[in-house]
C-alpha cells in the first residue's frame, strides 16, 4: 500500500545498502534538482551529479558509480542499478487506482460478442459482433473494437482507441489514446489510368507483452500478417506499415516510420524519427540511431547512424568530413590562385 517509508524500509525494499539515518521519514521520489525534504532524490545519471551538492532532498536513491558525487553527511540508499530500484519505489508510491469492472450502459455489444470474468468496458465503447475480451480486460471510454477482434487476457486499452475487423491483441498488452490497430496499408496499383487500390486483406497481431504508445498506427498485412512480437515496446507517434514483422523484446522509439514488408528482428532499438524503407532486414539486436535512414539491410548486431544509413563509426567520420569542407574548398581556392599566379609567371 502507498504510504510514507523510513530509509531503512527503501533500502530494504529496493535491496540497497544504508548509509546514514535509517529512521528518516521519506514519503515520495523526486529528481535531485526538485526534491523537498521529505523526498528521496533519484541520482542515476552523470549529468545530474552537478545538482547533488545544493539539492534540499532528505535523502538519495544513487548508484554505486555516482555514490562518490554526493556530499559525505548525505543520507543514501545505494544500489548497482538505480532504475529497477527507481521502479519499485514508484510502484509503492503510486498505486494503480483501484477500478471495479462494469459494462457502462452506455456501451455497445454486437451479436455472439463474448467478455471474460472481471472484463471493464468504459462509456460509448463499441464491440462488433464476434469480438471476443479476455478475463480482466480494461476497455476505455470510446473505443472501437471491430468485427471479430480478440484481445487476450489483463489486456488494457485506453480511451478512443480503434482495432479493424479481425485485429488479435494477445495478453498484458497496453495501447494508449489514439492508436489504430489493422487499418488498410497504402498498397494501390496503377492501371486504367488511376490508382486501384489493392484489397488489404491480412491481419495485424500484436503478441503478448506488447506496449502501444499513444497516436499510433499499425496496419493491417496486404496478404500475411503484420506482426508486433511479444514484450516489444513501442513510442507514440509510430507508423509500421503493412507486412512490417517485429520482433521479440524491441523498442521502437517516437515518430519511427517503417515502410511495407520490412523485417526487424528481436531486440531491436530503433531512435526517434528513424525511418526504415520497405523490404529491408535489421537483424537481431541491431540498434539504429535517432533520425537514420535505413535504406539497405542491416547486419545482427549493428550500430547504424546517418542518412543513408551505414555504420555508426564510418558515420561519424563522414560528419566529421563534412565540417572540414569549408577549410577544405577555401584552401583549393589558394592553390588554383597559386597555379594561375605560376603559370602566368611562365
Amino acid at each position: 500500500m502507498a504510504g510514507p517509508l523510513s530509509l531503512e524500509a527503501i533500502a530494504d525494499l529496493v535491496g540497497g545498502r544504508l548509509v546514514g539515518e535509517g529512521a528518516l521519514i521519506i514519503d515520495g521520489v523526486a529528481p535531485v534538482d526538485e526534491a523537498e525534504p521529505s523526498r528521496i532524490g533519484f541520482l542515476a545519471a552523470r549529468r545530474y551529479v552537478k545538482y547533488a551538492a545544493d539539492s534540499q532532498a532528505g535523502a538519495f536513491l544513487v548508484s554505486t558509480e555516482l555514490e562518490t558525487a554526493l556530499p559525505d553527511a548525505a543520507s543514501r540508499v545505494v544500489v548497482e542499478d538505480a532504475y529497477p530500484a527507481l521502479r519499485a519505489l514508484l510502484e509503492h508510491f503510486h498505486p494503480e487506482p483501484g477500478w471495479h469492472p462494469t459494462i457502462h450502459p452506455t456501451a455497445v455489444l454486437g451479436r455472439e460478442v463474448e467478455l471474460g470474468a472481471g472484463v471493464d468496458v468504459g462509456p460509448y465503447a463499441v464491440l462488433e459482433s464476434g469480438v471476443r475480451v479476455g478475463d480482466g480486460c480494461r476497455i476505455g471510454a470510446h473505443c472501437v473494437i471491430g468485427q471479430g477482434t480478440t484481445i487476450g487476457a489483463r489486456t488494457r486499452l485506453h480511451p478512443h482507441v480503434v482495432t479493424y475487423h479481425d485485429t488479435v491483441i494477445g495478453a498484458d498488452v497496453v495501447v494508449h489514446s489514439g492508436t489504430r490497430l489493422g487499418a488498410d496499408g497504402f498498397g494501390y496499383t496503377f492501371m486504367d489510368g488511376r490508382h486501384a487500390k489493392i484489397p488489404q486483406v491480412g491481419r495485424c497481431v500484436i503478441e503478448d507483452g506488447v506496449e502501444i504508445g499513444a497516436n499510433a498506427a499499425i496496419d493491417r498485412g496486404s496478404l500475411g500478417d503484420t506482426r508486433v512480437g511479444t514484450g516489444t515496446k513501442i513510442d507514440n507517434l509510430v507508423h509500421l506499415a503493412h507486412n512490417v514483422r517485429i520482433g521479440a523484446m524491441s523498442l521502437v522509439a517516437a515518430m519511427v516510420g517503417v515502410a511495407g514488408s520490412t523485417r526487424i528482428g528481436k531486440g531491436v532499438w530503433l531512435g526517434g524519427q528513424a525511418g526504415v524503407r520497405n523490404q529491408v532486414e535489421i537483424g537481431d539486436g541491431a540498434r539504429v540511431a535517432v533520425q537514420a535512414g535505413v535504406t539497405r539491410d542491416v547486419p545482427a548486431g549493428e550500430t547504424v547512424s546517418g542518412f543513408p544509413a551505414r555504420p555508426h563509426r564510418e558515420a561519424l567520420v563522414k560528419e566529421a568530413n563534412v565540417g572540414r569542407i569549408p577549410r577544405l574548398l577555401e584552401r583549393i581556392r589558394r592553390l588554383e590562385a597559386d597555379v594561375k599566379r605560376l603559370g602566368e609567371e611562365g
